[in-house]
């Protein structure tokens, strides 16, 4: 499973640890919308889209089993925020 295409929208704001949201497609033909990028204590990690459940917990609604295509999927939607984070800082 390829990440095919990806969409960063940043979200910096001061003190808030949601540093943006992320849309992205794998294949071509499976789209992932509402995924978050957030700053935990030691780094930067890619939250996947969830929903609040009847228990008032958020539950992840799409998610990779496995740790090898969580750390692939990770590495690449990273890897493009840090490219948008640059290129505004230039």
């Amino acid at each position: 499973m390829e990440v095919t295409s990806v969409s960063v929208y940043p979200r910096e704001k001061e003190g808030s640890r949601l540093k943006a949201f992320v849309d992205f497609t794998l294949d071509d033909c499976l789209a992932i919308k509402g995924a978050k990028i957030i700053e935990g204590n030691t780094r930067l990690f890619v939250s996947m889209p969830g929903k609040i459940n009847k228990f008032g917990k958020e539950e992840n609604v799409v998610f990779p089993t496995n740790k090898e295509t969580r750390e692939s999927f990770e590495k690449i939607i990273l890897n493009e925020y840090n490219k948008i984070i640059k290129n505004k800082e230039d």
